[in-house]
């Protein structure tokens, strides 16, 4: 995979995705120097939220196997990190039909890095062959026009 800052979109109908935990915008692409169709927008409600809203107590106690002794027991994952591979999980689902349904042939994703690694697990391996670049930047808060601008 290329570099953002080298990088030409494909010749070819692609879909470019633009993520982080809150929401996932993808655009349609037919040519490389071509205009970018709006495709759908995907957010999640519970984005904002802070940990403490996703647990009502503190976490349960539990006995030593060897000795008196007593601790915590912690999640395995947080509220936040759950929400996020949720919808990590509903983004890859999307574009695993798209590809399936060969929509387009290529897929660029620029995301925000924790939430990209979250969406890589959820990719099929067929997409993830379609993946010609995938960059670690949120852009997901930039206009359509500016994350163009990567691309001149």
């Amino acid at each position: 995979m290329g570099d953002l800052k080298t990088f030409l979109l494909p010749n070819a109908p692609t879909c470019i995705v633009a993520c982080s935990a809150a929401e996932a915008r993808l655009w349609r692409s037919n040519t490389r120097f071509g205009a970018w169709t709006h495709i759908t927008t995907m957010s999640d409600a519970s984005a904002g939220k802070s940990e403490a809203e996703y647990s009502s107590d503190r976490p349960g106690r539990a006995f030593d196997s060897v000795g008196s002794g007593r601790h915590s027991m912690s999640a395995p994952e947080s509220g936040q990190q759950h929400e996020m591979t949720v919808f990590a999980k509903r983004v890859a689902d999307y574009l695993n039909r798209c590809i399936a349904n060969s929509d387009f042939a290529h897929i660029v994703v620029i995301g925000a890095p924790r939430f990209l690694g979250c969406l890589r697990a959820g990719l099929a391996d067929t997409t993830k062959r379609a993946v010609v670049l995938e960059s670690a930047k949120n852009l997901s808060d930039l206009d359509v026009n500016a994350i163009k601008k990567y691309f001149e």
